[in-house]
């Protein structure tokens, strides 16, 4: 499969902030239209482990764009003059599916969306963490908090994000939905070997960042990153 949707979504993993370390990836990766489907494991409330807040500089090295964890246990050393750390939550979920505008992958299935339009739905049925940006006047942020009041905790039931646009002009949607999926029993007992969220971040961004650079492909012109 070719044409514009795959040249955009190579284009777009081009633009994304590379992977610094050997540890696999966990996290969910937004693109425009996207509409994710999950279940909290993080519940909101005191002394939840399942979610923290991270800061990441993001900055360029040569021809790459590259995320580091601020953090007082990694060398910043490398981090440009000027640079300042992003702000972003983040936490554990049991991502469903996730249901796009474009079909990247002939085994996505072709489902009918909102008057009529034909989308796309990944099965995910696995855990993953959600980090996101708190967004101008923590708008983002507000819309999870405001879950949290509603429901009494994020862990009471099926949660919609949605990404509209791209680069300065993305935006998040956060919602509570009257749909009644929930983790499986018998994945339930996975929920006890998942990472921190702070721990994941530090294994995936904060290790062996200068040795690692060698070992990841190029993009042959620099962009700015999505976020």
């Amino acid at each position: 499969m070719s044409g514009i949707a795959r040249i955009q979504s190579k284009r777009e993993d081009l633009r994304r902030p590379q992977q610094q370390t050997q540890a696999p990836s966990r996290e969910v990766w937004f693109k425009d239209g996207d509409q994710v489907f999950l279940s909290s494991i993080a519940t909101g409330n005191e002394e939840d482990k399942f979610m923290d807040e991270i800061n990441l500089y993001t900055f360029r090295m040569g021809n790459r764009w590259i995320n580091l964890l601020k953090d007082e246990t990694v060398d910043d050393s490398i981090v440009p003059e000027g640079t300042r750390a992003s702000s972003k939550f983040a936490f554990w979920a049991y991502v469903h599916r996730i249901v796009h505008l474009d079909r990247l992958n002939d085994d996505w299935t072709a489902v009918e969306g909102p008057g009529g339009k034909m989308m796309y739905r990944e099965d995910i049925n696995d855990f993953r963490i959600v980090s996101l940006g708190f967004g101008r006047n923590d708008y983002v942020w507000d819309q999870l908090s405001g879950i949290y009041s509603d429901w009494g905790g994020l862990d009471k039931g099926v949660i919609r994000i949605k990404r509209s646009g791209a680069g300065l002009e993305t935006s998040y949607t956060l919602s509570a939905t009257p749909q009644t999926e929930e983790i499986p029993e018998e994945r339930k007992a996975e929920i006890t070997e998942l990472p921190l969220v702070k721990e994941y971040f530090l294994e995936r961004y904060g290790k062996n960042i200068e040795l690692s650079l060698g070992s990841e492909p190029q993009a042959t012109t620099p962009e700015k990153p999505l976020f």
